[in-house]
């Protein structure tokens, strides 16, 4: 892209954000497609996406005892982790068809979440929520909850959602 140039002189370009993560640079991917396999996934676009949140938890231990002093004593029990999506409806969207699928026939599915900084997660996920709203002034609107089955998958070094395949690399 050409520098912005009247004459010999340049405009300064801020470069604030170019260490920093965007929320619109990181999209949520289904695995479906044509010969679409866990091994060679065909990453699909869940469309309309405003917020792909993920999360990661562990269930509490109580240790408290006499021993304790009076303080609190707990440990990191089970892990799980959710991702939790809203966006707007689109008409055609496979990716959110597919979800929906998924949904109404109790399967799981295989989900990606990749930032455009190379980075991403992968998991299966089983869907435990699927909602829309259709206000009368207002975007139809969706909203559904996936709850993670095992240990993710992080990636790096990724050039695009099709590299994230295989083992994954931490």
């Amino acid at each position: 892209m050409a520098e912005p140039v009247v004459g010999n002189k340049v405009r300064a370009k801020r470069t604030a954000t170019a260490d920093k993560l965007l929320g619109k640079e990181v999209l949520l991917y289904i695995n479906f497609g044509v010969g679409a396999t866990e091994d060679s996934p065909k990453w699909t676009l869940i469309g309309g996406q405003t917020t792909a949140d993920f999360s990661m938890s562990a269930d509490e231990i109580d240790a408290n005892n006499k021993a304790s002093n009076g303080w609190g004593e707990s440990y990191a029990g089970i892990k799980s982790t959710e991702l939790a999506l809203e966006g707007i409806l689109c008409k055609s969207d496979d990716g959110i068809k597919a979800v929906k699928e998924a949904f109404l026939k109790g399967e799981s599915v295989d989900i990606c979440r990749y930032a455009i900084d190379g980075t991403a997660d992968r998991n299966w996920y089983n869907i435990t929520e699927f909602s829309d709203k259709t206000p009368h002034d207002d975007m139809a609107t969706f909203s559904i909850t996936l709850k993670g089955i095992g240990e993710p998958k992080f990636y790096s070094g990724k050039t695009t959602v099709d590299d994230v395949k295989g083992t994954a690399n931490a």
